[in-house]
């Protein structure tokens, strides 16, 4: 077992602070992570004892981890799908406006029953 060091750099940012990891601790969780999404208890700490980190810190960036594939994956997603993201480039065309007539659903939006 190697001694661990703490190579964490704490930035402030109004009342909290932020860990900006190294270079080789991001590498370690990021190889962690495309061996598996989710990080069994036991390698939670194996891997905050190697890296020098809390495990709650391990725990936390595998979930701000999971939550950026999320996004990454829908951003894809939505820019394979024909008209599924405006790029912003050139301006939106005005809608046409609407050609049907849209009658009031009576209160409550039920349709009134007819009685004999």
């Amino acid at each position: 077992v190697q001694p661990t060091l703490q190579h964490t750099v704490k930035t402030r940012t109004k009342d909290k602070y932020r860990v900006v990891y190294t270079d080789h601790q991001r590498l370690e969780l990021e190889k962690e992570f495309h061996y598996s999404r989710y990080i069994t208890i036991r390698r939670k700490a194996e891997l905050a004892a190697i890296l020098g980190l809390s495990e709650r810190q391990v725990k936390i960036w595998f979930q701000n981890r999971r939550a950026k594939e999320r996004k990454i994956n829908k951003k894809k997603l939505q820019q394979s799908q024909p008209g599924g993201v405006h790029s912003g480039s050139e301006p939106l065309s005005p809608r046409p406006p609407a050609t049907h007539t849209h009658t009031p659903a009576s209160p409550g939006g039920k349709t009134p029953l007819i009685q004999e």
